[in-house]
C-alpha cells in the first residue's frame, strides 16, 4: 500500500476546513484534519467531513451515468443514456422553448456552492437570456449581507482575527462550532481564543448550542422575533448612554432618528413580544457595550422571517454604536481583490441580465442581487403567471427536501414540462426529473472554493481522485451545454482553462496556487482609511439609509417593521406552540443522508420537546410525535430537552430517507417544510418565516398507547 496526502478543504459548510485525503491507488481511503499546514483546520464535533466524504467519494449509490425517465414522473424507472445524448436533449428543449416562449421561460435553479458550479450557473443564464435563477438567498445570506451593505457600504464586515483586544462576543443565531463560523467569519478557534483571555459572551439562542454552557449570559428569545429583541438592546445603550459617543457624533448618520424611534416602544413591550425578561435584555445591552471593541456574530437564524431585512439592519447597527467597527479586535472591512469578481463572472461585458423580464421584480433587492426567491418560482409554475416557466435545471439542490412549502413544491415539480437534476445521488428531487446527470465532487476534479464570497477566502481544491463512473463536474456539464446552445464563446474549450482565468488577478496559475492553497482578504482599519472605509453616499456608517428609503424600503429598523413576523407566528387555541428550524450538526442541510457513519448518529429525525409539554401531550422520549400546522403534519422522534421554553419545539429539518424507495424517499414523512408556508414574504429580498410558527403535537396514530398521558394536543 502506498498512500499519498492531498490537501484539500471540506465542502460540508461555509467553514470549509483544511482537510488531508489520504489516497490508496486512486481510491480515498480516509480524511484526516490538516494540523500541518497552518491552515484554519477547525473541524466540527460532528468531524462531517473527515467521516462523511471518503463514505461519500466511495459509496456504490453514487449516480454514474446520465439517466433519462422512463416511468411516469416519481416512479423511479430510469434507462441509461450518453453524455452526447443528454446534452443534446436538453439543448434542444432550451432552445425551442426559447423560440416559442422567450429564454425566460427556462430557469437556471441554484443551491449551496462547493467550487465553481454556481458562478457557471449565473454565467450560462445571462448569456443565454433568461433571467430567472433561483437560489436559496431569499433565507440565507442576502440579509445580512444587505444589511452591511446600505449601513456600512460594504457585505465584507468581519470579525477582525485579532483576538487579543475584544472584550464581549455576542453569538446570535448561530452555532459556530457546527456550522462554519459566524456569518461575518469569526472561526471558533477564534471565538476559544478570545474565550481563553476573558472575554464576556453572551448568546442568544432558543436551544442549547455548544457555546451555551460557557456564556455569561445565555438569552432564549421567542423563535422568529429577534427584530424586537435587537432593537431593545439598542434602546437600553442609547438611553443609558453606553454607545460610543465619538463614534457616533463623527462617523454616523441618522443616530436622533433611532434615538427618537426607540423612546416610542418600552422594555416591557420587549419583553411581552420576545419572552426576554426585560432585566435580561438591559444586562445582555450593558455586557456588550462595556466590552468594546464588541462582536455581535449571527447566523442563518435570524434570516428566516418576514422581518429579516430589518432584523440583520438592527444586527448592525447593534454593532456599530459601540464604536466597534473599524478597530481592531472588532469588525474590519476586508476585500479580496486576487480572484476574478464572481459578480462579473456572471455577467461577461456587453451583455446585461435582462432584469425586467423577471418573475421576481417585486423583490427589488433580489432582482439586484441576482436571484428569484424560491418560493417564487413555484408559484410561477403553478399559476403560469407572469408567464409559464416551461423547463428548470437543478444544480447542488434539492428542493423538494428545502423550499418552504413542500407540498406546493411538489405539485410545481411535477407540472414541469422537461425537468433536469444534475447530482451525486438520487435525492427526492431527482425522482421527480426527466433527465439526471451524475455530478463530481470537488477532489474528482479540480476547482476553486470561494464561498461564502462575503468573507473573502478564496480556497484551492485539486483533483486527487476520479469520479465514479461517467460523473462530472457541474461547472463542466454547464460548459459543455453552453457550447451547444451556441453560446460557448462565453466558455472554454476545456473547462479546466477557467481556473487560471479566474486566478488572473493574482497573478498566478492554478497549478501554482495548488503549492499556496489558500488566498486571504485584505482587511482595512478605519485609522488611516477614512475615506474609503465606509463606502456608503455620505462615507459614514448609515443608521438612517435614504438608499433604502428611495427603494422603497424602511430606512430604519422600525419596531412596526419587526412585528410583521409576529403577524405571522401568533399563538392560537388551535396552535399554541411556537416551533423554530432546527438543522442538525451531523449533515449539511439535506444532503449526505445516505451516509452509514454519519446514519448510526442520526439515524431518523428528532424533535426535541421540553418534558412537561411531551407529558402533557402522552409523550414518552422515543416515541413517535405528530407536529402540525395549517399547512400539514409530519411525524419525527421525541427526544427531551429540559433546556426549552415549554412554549417550544424544535424539529429537525432537511430529512428523507434514501432507504425508503417508496413515495420519492419518504420525503413527506418528517420533512419540516411540509409545515411552513410559502408566504406572505418581505417584498425587498422574499424572506419567508421558516421559524416562529404555531403549530400543536400529539401521539402519531401509528403508536401504541404511552406509558402515561392521556395524550391529548397541547400547549
Amino acid at each position: 500500500m502506498s498512500i499519498s496526502k492531498h490537501g484539500f478543504f471540506c465542502f460540508f459548510c461555509g467553514k470549509h476546513c483544511s482537510l488531508i485525503a489520504h489516497v490508496d491507488e486512486g481510491r480515498v481511503v480516509k480524511v484526516t484534519a490538516d494540523k500541518e499546514s497552518g491552515i484554519p483546520s477547525d473541524v466540527c464535533p460532528d468531524a462531517k467531513g473527515p467521516r462523511t466524504i471518503p463514505a461519500t467519494y466511495n459509496h456504490p449509490d453514487r449516480l454514474r451515468h446520465p439517466l433519462r425517465r422512463v416511468g411516469a414522473k416519481g416512479e423511479g424507472k430510469w434507462e441509461r443514456i450518453s453524455w452526447d445524448e443528454a446534452l443534446d436533449t436538453i439543448a434542444q428543449k432550451m432552445l425551442v422553448c426559447k423560440k416559442e416562449s422567450g429564454a425566460q421561460s427556462v430557469a437556471m435553479v441554484l443551491g449551496e456552492p462547493k467550487g465553481l458550479e454556481f458562478a457557471f450557473g449565473q454565467r450560462l443564464a445571462t448569456v443565454f437570456g433568461t433571467p430567472n435563477v433561483i437560489t436559496p438567498g431569499c433565507y440565507c445570506g442576502v440579509q445580512t449581507g444587505a444589511a452591511n451593505l446600505y449601513t456600512f457600504g460594504s457585505m465584507m464586515v468581519n470579525a477582525d482575527d485579532d483576538t487579543e483586544r475584544t472584550g464581549a462576543v455576542m453569538i446570535w443565531g448561530n452555532n459556530p462550532r457546527h456550522i462554519g463560523g459566524t456569518f461575518n467569519g469569526m472561526m471558533p478557534s477564534e471565538l476559544d481564543a478570545r474565550l481563553a483571555r476573558g472575554c464576556k459572551l453572551i448568546v442568544v439562542d432558543p436551544g442549547k448550542i455548544d457555546y451555551a454552557e460557557r456564556a455569561d449570559l445565555w438569552i432564549k428569545p421567542k423563535p422568529g422575533m429577534d427584530g424586537v429583541l435587537a432593537l431593545g438592546m439598542i434602546k437600553v445603550i442609547i438611553e443609558e448612554g453606553l454607545y460610543d459617543p465619538d463614534f457616533v457624533a463623527g462617523w454616523t448618520v441618522g443616530f436622533e432618528d433611532l434615538k427618537a424611534h426607540v423612546a416610542t416602544f418600552s422594555l416591557q413591550d420587549v419583553e411581552r413580544e420576545t419572552w426576554v425578561p426585560a432585566d435580561q435584555v438591559m444586562a445582555a445591552a450593558r455586557m456588550f457595550a462595556a466590552g468594546r471593541p464588541s462582536i455581535l456574530g449571527s447566523g442563518n437564524a435570524l434570516e428566516g422571517t418576514v422581518a429579516a431585512l430589518q432584523t440583520c439592519r438592527a444586527v448592525s447597527i447593534l454593532n456599530g454604536l459601540t464604536g466597534s467597527v473599524g478597530v481592531p479586535g472588532g469588525l474590519v472591512i476586508k476585500e479580496q481583490d486576487q480572484f476574478y469578481r464572481p459578480g462579473r463572472f456572471y455577467f461577461p461585458k456587453g451583455i446585461p441580465r435582462l432584469k425586467e423580464n423577471s418573475i421576481a421584480n417585486d423583490f427589488i433587492l433580489a432582482v439586484g442581487s441576482a436571484y428569484v426567491p424560491t418560493q417564487t418560482l413555484v408559484n410561477t409554475i403553478l399559476t403560469g403567471e407572469p408567464y409559464p416557466i416551461r423547463t428548470a435545471l437543478f444544480f447542488v439542490t434539492n428542493p423538494l427536501s428545502t423550499y418552504p412549502d413542500a407540498g406546493a413544491t411538489y405539485e410545481a415539480l411535477k407540472k414541469l414540462e422537461f425537468m433536469v437534476v444534475a447530482d451525486i445521488f438520487h435525492t427526492p428531487t431527482t425522482q421527480l426529473a426527466d433527465i439526471v446527470l451524475p455530478a463530481a465532487l470537488p477532489g474528482e476534479h479540480a476547482t476553486i472554493a470561494y464561498w461564502p464570497a462575503w468573507v473573502g477566502y478564496v480556497k484551492c481544491d485539486p483533483k486527487f481522485t476520479d469520479p465514479p463512473g461517467e460523473a462530472w463536474a457541474d461547472m463542466k456539464i454547464l460548459n459543455e451545454l453552453a457550447k451547444r446552445l451556441g453560446v460557448g464563446e462565453y466558455f472554454w474549450e476545456d473547462v479546466d482553462e477557467v481556473l487560471d482565468f479566474m486566478l488572473e488577478p493574482a497573478g498566478m496559475t492554478f497549478e501554482e496556487f495548488t503549492k499556496r492553497r489558500i488566498i486571504p482578504p485584505k482587511k482595512y482599519y478605519l485609522k488611516g482609511n477614512e475615506e474609503r472605509f465606509f463606502k456608503t453616499p455620505s462615507g459614514k456608517m448609515e443608521i438612517y439609509s435614504k438608499r433604502m428609503e428611495a427603494l422603497g424600503i424602511a430606512p430604519l429598523p422600525y419596531y412596526e417593521e419587526m412585528m410583521k413576523a409576529r403577524q405571522v407566528s401568533s399563538l392560537s387555541e388551535e396552535y399554541p406552540l411556537i416551533f423554530t428550524n432546527r438543522k442538525e450538526t451531523g449533515f449539511m442541510l439535506s444532503g449526505y443522508r445516505m451516509d452509514p457513519g454519519m446514519r448510526r448518529s442520526y439515524p431518523e429525525a428528532v424533535v426535541e420537546i421540553h418534558p412537561e409539554t411531551a407529558a402533557r401531550a402522552g409523550l414518552a422520549e422515543g416515541d413517535l410525535a405528530h407536529i402540525e400546522t395549517r399547512k400539514g403534519r409530519i411525524v419525527q422522534r421525541v427526544r427531551f430537552n429540559e433546556e426549552l421554553d415549554r412554549r417550544v419545539v424544535m424539529p429537525a429539518f432537511g430529512w428523507w430517507y434514501p432507504e425508503e424507495k417508496e413515495d420519492l424517499f419518504g420525503w413527506r414523512k418528517s420533512n419540516l417544510n411540509i409545515l411552513v408556508d410559502g408566504s406572505p414574504e418581505e417584498l425587498s429580498t422574499g424572506a419567508v418565516q421558516l421559524r416562529g410558527i404555531p403549530c400543536k403535537i400529539g401521539r402519531a396514530p401509528d403508536q401504541g398507547p404511552a406509558e402515561a398521558g392521556g395524550g391529548e394536543e397541547i400547549s
